[in-house]
């Protein structure tokens, strides 16, 4: 896994590079040498054990259709790549915004522009006819501000998406109490609201000024007056500014979790505002530093998993033809990217997380689990191959399935079991008389999900991570018009040449 070869982006002069990933006093590098502006280090991880882990998911995954040989040259051209379905779908519907937060990394401001009516309702035409399913977020900018903001949520409402769309703000809008109301009359109930922490004066050091600080608890206020309502609270993490004030936004967000379900981490990105770095190794936050610290901190053995994880113990299902191939996750997405868990706090407890409760030795066992599942699932499709396809090839292996297959599946995974965790929470269903609402009362009391997602920038892009992304964002092509995706880790970190480009050459 480590001193491994890459291929990736001169930050400076954006042409194509060579480069290696490579350990060092128990943290990973990565280095890209440029003919030009010499060699670039950056910092990968913090913990070297947990990247290995992490990165050891994607030994067995293989992107789904595209390749790198298709889409190395731009993403615009790997028509395969454009066609998968995505967990999230984004539509920047104006680069103004009413902020100047020095971390902004598409460098937005007032002076910005609006996408028209039409060119966002010919976006959610593609996005109602090629997947539905899909959580639509309007980001900006700021996408309240948008002129025509009611209009585009009247039209998606129309198009039968509003249940799954989300809005991304500053909440300074919504601090307005007659806006919120009829923002969520229009039928908006799901937020990301940007809330960097509780400590004001960091706050203001992040976002530059104090309005979003105090603008997002007034317009928390105003959503649960409004009703029912779901909400990410999303923290930009910045090194030395608010790290360590995590921990005091989930014990907020768990007070407030009648309307919060769920905290986003993104580490800051150099790029937009903040694109240029003296000591850029040094002033890296990983997500693997955020994970490390909160374990420590909250006293668990394990906070967040990669989602490479998840669809690793869903692969011997797939295999296996029990679960489709569209369900849940179309591909593995990439180990660098995504991590999830669950945490809460019983009444007069310490903090729990879900991935302890059921995994025995978490922070030893979890993602050997993970490693097991995948070789069982290369043994599966291996053996699959060998069958026919008349009656005699389809009654073997279905035979080989239900008799061999699928007991080895879950005996695998209940030798890893926390048979106490399981055993309590059963006994704690039980003792609530079967009733979901009142086990979920009495057995989690304060509970919230936690996610980190960890962006790129030019100086930690490669290759690795694009075939294998599943967020999108839906855009225009610089040069025809027509509606394309785009991955979010491309479009962050070559912004420029998204808008600018129909393609990206080998020296972009």
């Amino acid at each position: 896994m480590f001193d491994r070869e890459i291929s990736g982006i001169c930050p400076l002069c954006n042409r194509q590079v060579s480069g290696k990933v490579y350990r060092k006093n128990d943290k990973v590098y990565l280095d890209k040498v440029c003919p030009e502006h010499g060699t670039i280090t950056d910092m990968l991880s913090s913990n070297a054990g947990l990247f290995a882990d992490r990165m050891s998911m994607l030994e067995h995954a293989s992107p789904n259709r595209c390749s790198k040989e298709k889409c190395r040259n731009g993403i615009f051209n790997c028509r395969d790549h454009v066609g998968r379905k995505s967990p999230l779908a984004f539509i920047e519907i104006t680069t103004r915004c009413n902020m100047r937060c020095p971390v902004c990394y598409i460098d937005a401001e007032s002076t910005g522009r609006d996408m028209p009516l039409a060119e966002i309702e010919r976006i959610v035409d593609r996005i109602t006819e090629e997947d539905p399913n899909t959580h639509l977020i309007l980001i900006g900018g700021e996408p309240t501000i948008h002129k025509e903001f009611f209009k585009i949520l009247a039209m998606i409402r129309q198009k039968g998406l509003m249940k799954r769309t989300f809005i991304a703000t500053n909440g300074i809008t919504l601090a307005d109490k007659e806006f919120c109301k009829r923002v969520q009359d229009a039928g908006i109930k799901k937020f990301y609201l940007g809330f960097d922490g509780t400590d004001r004066e960091a706050c203001k050091k992040i976002r530059g000024s104090y309005i979003a600080y105090d603008s997002v608890r007034k317009a928390l206020e105003n959503i649960r007056e409004n009703g029912k309502a779901w909400i990410i609270i999303s923290i930009t993490a910045v090194k030395d500014l608010n790290v360590e004030d995590i921990p005091k936004v989930i014990e907020f967000a768990m007070a407030n979790s009648d309307i919060v379900k769920r905290i986003m981490i993104s580490p800051e990105v150099f790029c937009g505002r903040i694109n240029e770095k003296e000591d850029l190794a040094a002033e890296r936050l990983t997500g693997d530093c955020i994970e490390t610290y909160l374990r420590d901190f909250l006293g668990v053995k394990v906070a967040t998993v990669s989602i490479s994880l998840f669809f690793a113990l869903l692969r011997p299902l797939k295999s296996m033809g029990l679960l489709a191939e569209d369900s849940w996750m179309t591909a593995a997405p990439s180990p660098f990217c995504g991590q999830m868990g669950l945490l809460w706090r019983p009444k007069g407890s310490k903090f729990r997380s879900v991935v302890d409760v059921f995994i025995k030795d978490a922070d030893k066992q979890i993602y050997e689990i993970g490693r097991r599942v995948n070789r069982l699932a290369d043994s599966i499709e291996k053996a699959r191959a060998g069958f026919g396809s008349g009656f005699p090839g389809r009654a073997g292996w279905f035979l080989s399935v239900y008799l061999y297959f699928l007991p080895k599946y879950f005996f695998m995974l209940a030798g890893r079991l926390n048979w106490k965790g399981v055993f309590g929470m059963l006994g704690a269903f039980v003792k609530a008389g079967f009733n979901t609402k009142t086990f979920k009362k009495e057995y989690f009391g304060e509970k919230i999900e936690l996610f980190y997602l960890l962006g790129s920038d030019k100086y930690n892009y490669i290759w690795d991570k694009m075939p294998y992304c599943l967020t999108h964002h839906y855009r225009l092509h610089p040069d025809t018009g027509e509606v394309i995706k785009v991955p979010g880790c491309f479009v962050v970190a070559f912004r420029e040449e998204v808008e600018r480009r129909a393609s990206v050459s080998e020296e972009v």
